[in-house]
């Protein structure tokens, strides 16, 4: 009788949670103080592997959801209103509980306070101390990367990346553990490939780790490294570079697949920008698919249609922008004035990067009444737009427009921009001076704003 007793006793305090049936899935609840009822809570794999779950919210910001994976995986839960995300790690047949709570940050920016209840709270921990960015990513800025030599960024980088591995050991989770480190040795990888950005002459300890890439079977590695080889030879002042670099390519692959899907973006790219002798390029490219020209892909035949319609002479093609009053302004509007335009969005970290640039640039253009800058948003959320520009961002003599549809926007469509920052130059007659303009901070700038 006694036994009996004390079975039943357990049975009482024990939680349901710890009978339910192993059938395979992932089990999540919870509740988010402050949640905004209609605001989407979706739970994302960033592999891809597992399909977006949208969970169903009560009023009171509660939820309950269980979901299948085949293996160990870490997962984004992503708050649409106020903007939060954050990583948890979910396991078969595991069970957790997260009481959320919401806090403003610096500026615009929420996070959450999490308290977390259940199965994984150990990775779940880990994950929300170790996050990559916040620890290694922020840490090496352009800037910071552009006072070091490439061994000094690979011995600095090794030591944080081994570092985040050792804190890895004390974790039970092998799985985890594996996983994470070879992430972290893929980042790893990938960021060293970022020195191609701050590098203006070649380095040659970068061009031995180059050497030793297996290009041939990674087409990011490729991609980056025919990058790299294209700015060097760009930066060399050497002309017709892009007519020489396209002869170049088939010495770089064995691997021809790879070979002709690094030939055919970089074209696409080259294309994007309208160089005047865009005929002789895109004929030298064309002997690359000698005997196969109908193998060429339609998209790079039609970067090639429409580079010719945008070379330096041509007419911009006229677009409609809106300015923060909510005014409807046409390209043609600013005709009489040379323009320097920055295409950018508020979310782009490279294009906040050319802010200080911009006012630099306004500064010195600021009573020459034949030259205007202006920046064109792609941003979706319009109201942010508004909220940046109406602080520090603004200058005099700098205009602000925004245009919707991000990079499917019409504009985007017309001036073929697949990425920002971009910067184009129009002159006063609204010919196309340069759809790939330099940069704003760059020396070459000022000087072609003046010759034209």
């Amino acid at each position: 009788m006694r036994l009996l007793k004390t079975i039943l006793l357990c049975l009482l305090i024990l939680p349901l949670d710890g009978f339910a049936k192993k059938d395979g899935l992932a089990h999540l609840s919870g509740k988010i103080e402050g949640y905004k009822y209609g605001s989407s809570i979706i739970i994302v794999d960033p592999q891809g592997n597992l399909p977006d779950d949208t969970l169903k919210m009560s009023a009171d910001g509660s939820f309950k959801t269980a979901f299948a994976v085949k293996y160990p995986t870490e997962l984004i839960f992503t708050i649409e209103q106020p903007q939060v995300q954050f990583k948890f790690y979910a396991t078969q047949n595991s069970h957790a509980q997260m009481s959320i709570s919401l806090r403003k940050g610096n500026g615009e920016e929420y996070a959450a306070n999490i308290d977390y209840l259940g199965d994984n709270k150990e990775v779940f921990s880990f994950i929300q101390s170790h996050d990559y960015n916040n620890l290694i990513g922020e840490k090496y800025s352009d800037e910071k990367i552009k006072k070091m030599s490439f061994a000094e960024f690979q011995q600095e980088l090794r030591k944080d990346i081994n570092q985040m591995k050792a804190d890895l050991t004390p974790l039970k989770d092998k799985m985890f553990k594996a996983a994470k480190a070879a992430e972290w040795e893929k980042k790893y990888t990938y960021e060293l490939m970022r020195y191609s950005e701050v590098e203006t002459t070649e380095d040659k300890d970068y061009s031995e780790w180059w050497a030793n890439q297996d290009i041939n079977n990674d087409q990011n590695l490729a991609s980056n490294c025919v990058a790299r080889k294209y700015k060097l030879q760009k930066n060399s002042g050497q002309n017709d570079f892009d007519v020489a670099f396209i002869k170049d390519l088939p010495r770089y692959f064995a691997n021809k697949e790879i070979y002709f899907n690094c030939a055919n973006e970089h074209i696409v790219n080259v294309l994007a920008s309208a160089p005047v002798n865009v005929d002789e390029i895109y004929n030298t490219y064309k002997k690359l698919y000698a005997g196969h020209e109908n193998d060429i892909p339609d998209y790079v035949k039609a970067s090639y249609e429409e580079a010719k319609r945008h070379v330096a002479g041509k007419q911009a093609p006229d677009f409609e922008m809106t300015d923060e009053t909510g005014k409807k302004v046409k390209l043609s509007d600013l005709r009489g004035k040379l323009l320097y335009i920055d295409v950018w969005a508020t979310w782009c970290a490279p294009c906040r990067a050319e802010i200080p640039n911009m006012k630099t640039l306004s500064a010195h253009y600021k009573d020459d009444p034949s030259v205007l800058l202006v920046s064109i948003s792609i941003d979706q959320d319009e109201d942010r737009w508004k909220k940046s520009i109406s602080g520090t961002e603004k200058e005099s003599n700098w205009n602000h427009y925004h245009v919707e549809g991000v990079l499917e926007s019409e504009f985007c469509k017309r001036y073929s921009i697949a990425g920002i920052p971009r910067f184009l130059i129009i002159d006063r007659n609204g010919k196309i001076v340069s759809l790939d303009a330099p940069r704003p901070g760059e020396p070459s700038t000022i000087e072609l704003i003046d010759k034209n």
